[in-house]
């Protein structure tokens, strides 16, 4: 199940889901073929495979690396490299947590600040990578691979106020799924497969939108069959639209009633 969703770019949240059969990068292709902007995501080198999209790399991912690098109960022992390493990350959440605070969403003030405040902590950090020599085979040689194959992606999310510091959206918008397939077993079929993607799809986006997902089913099943199916007609019935909240207030006021 693959999941694509909108970013932190002040407008309404989207998110949909897609079932594959495969994890190859063609069904990223397909479905962002024509996407030219910002794309975050994990170290999955199948999305190398979209030409007009620019990569960012997820910090969460590099921490998690460090972290699987720190001997068990070691922790808190800053002589350790992987402690540090994931120090100087923590700094940068800390930091990303009060820009976004202060300044929502004035994405030119976002970058102004993230230049201003966190490219000190980078800078320590490429300093504290560079003397980074770990035993070959190693977790911590796994961690460096991973953060050196992946460096000049890290930057990128410093070019744009809207650029994501980390996948964290996402990774909480994959949940349902994963917890979904331990609880049932995931779908018997493509077709079964497909009607969960777009269930997920209609669920999470609504949520997202700060609505009930019980009354916005309800309603667009109460709804939709009496609509032509133009891309005009479901604009009207779109999660974040004005009119649909209005509507759901009424609905669940109704429903108390009867």
């Amino acid at each position: 199940m693959w999941l694509f969703r909108t970013g932190e770019d002040g407008y309404e949240p989207i998110i949909l889901y897609k079932y594959s059969p495969t994890r190859a990068g063609e069904t990223a292709v397909d479905f962002l073929e024509d996407f030219s902007g910002y794309i975050m995501c994990d170290g999955y080198s199948g999305y190398n495979k979209l030409k007009k999209a620019k990569r960012t790399t997820c910090w969460s991912h590099v921490r998690r690396y460090l972290l699987d690098a720190i001997p068990k109960g070691k922790k808190m022992d800053y002589t350790l490299p992987a402690v540090q390493g994931a120090m100087y990350i923590d700094k940068l959440f800390h930091l990303e947590k009060e820009i976004k605070k202060k300044h929502k969403n004035d994405f030119d003030a976002i970058k102004a600040a993230r230049l201003e405040k966190e490219m000190p902590v980078l800078e320590g950090f490429w300093a504290w990578f560079e003397k980074q020599h770990p035993t070959k085979g190693t977790r911590m040689d796994k961690a460096i691979t991973y953060i050196k194959n992946r460096r000049s992606d890290m930057m990128t999310y410093l070019e744009d106020g809207r650029c994501s510091f980390c996948n964290n959206l996402s990774e909480i918008e994959i949940k349902p799924v994963a917890l979904g397939r331990k609880n049932y077993l995931f779908s018997d079929t493509v077709a079964g497969a497909d009607a969960s993607a777009t269930i997920y799809s209609l669920v999470e986006t609504a949520k997202a939108n700060g609505l009930n997902m019980y009354h916005y089913l309800w309603y667009l099943l109460e709804k939709l069959p009496e609509t032509d199916l133009s891309d005009e007609a479901f604009e009207r019935y779109l999660p974040w639209n004005p009119e649909v909240k209005a509507n759901l207030e009424e609905w669940a006021k109704k429903l108390l009633e009867d």
